[in-house]
């Protein structure tokens, strides 16, 4: 069966770059202001794409040249996962044990050298930080923070975070006043952007459909709204392409996948899929 163009509750990557639609003015916004300041903080409701804009929208606007972005998350330790981030890219043999200010700027010095590319420290899920961390954790990461972004280094940080826990972040404030300036809200996807995000995997992988059926899809998923719940929809998506697959492998008299308002009642509800 052909890989879905549908990533159920997957998140995008760079190599998604054909089957990704819907957040162009997002990442035009988040490619402007990520050099407006080097701290950049993208949060907002969960579900509503914020780690595929940073993965795949936002990485597809820079050049192989243009950026090293180390992904992060927490893990058990969120320094520890930053240093061994750095270790993990970096072609000079580093210290073992990077845990204070004075070796962070060493490594991403060294970092630099061994690429000649700006550094990206790309912190997703960044809420982990104050669900499971301790002060003694942020206060340490947010020095090393300080001085990262106080020194003449080549590098930036995006953070990644669900709103509800941006009170947590105040705190940093303490040691980085201007940490809140820099920020991009990630809103739920528009009824007109969904849209897109149908038809125009679905071009990309010769699909046809069937006329209205966006906008049945979409009234079947949010009845009356102008928002859109992406993860229903993904997830949607991905199980009406197997059921289309399933249908056009039984009967050889179909030569081609479509998207049709039959199959569409015919796959059920969303919160069958969900469990």
């Amino acid at each position: 069966m052909p890989t879905s163009p549908f990533k159920f509750l997957d998140s995008y990557t760079k190599e998604d770059r054909d089957i990704f639609f819907g957040r162009t003015r997002e990442i035009e916004e988040l490619y402007q202001r990520v050099f407006e300041s080097k701290l950049l903080l993208v949060y907002g409701i969960s579900g509503t794409g914020k780690s595929s804009l940073i993965h795949c929208g936002l990485a597809n606007k820079f050049q192989e040249t243009d950026w090293l972005p180390l992904i992060i998350r927490r893990g058990g330790n969120i320094i520890r996962s930053m240093a061994n981030a750095i270790s993990a890219v970096s072609i000079t043999t580093l210290d073992t044990n990077i845990t204070t200010p004075v070796q962070f700027r060493k490594g991403v010095r060294s970092l630099y050298l061994d690429h000649y590319r700006p550094v990206f420290f790309i912190f997703d899920q960044f809420e982990e930080l104050f669900i499971f961390g301790d002060k003694e954790e942020r206060q340490e990461f947010v020095k090393i923070i300080k001085s990262l972004i106080e020194s003449d280094l080549q590098c930036r940080f995006i953070f990644v975070m669900r709103e509800e826990y941006m009170a947590g972040v105040s705190e940093f404030e303490k040691y980085i006043p201007n940490f809140f300036y820099n920020r991009v809200r990630i809103e739920k996807m528009s009824h007109l952007n969904a849209i897109e995000v149908i038809n125009g995997p679905c071009k990309a992988f010769n699909i046809k459909l069937e006329e209205g059926f966006a906008e049945a899809l979409l009234e079947k998923l949010n009845p009356g709204s102008d928002d859109v719940e992406l993860t229903y929809l993904q997830v949607f998506l991905d199980k009406i392409f197997r059921v289309a697959q399933d249908e056009k492998e039984s009967d050889k008299r179909v030569e081609e996948l479509s998207f049709t308002i039959p199959l569409l009642e015919k796959t059920g509800n969303v919160s069958d899929l969900l469990g």
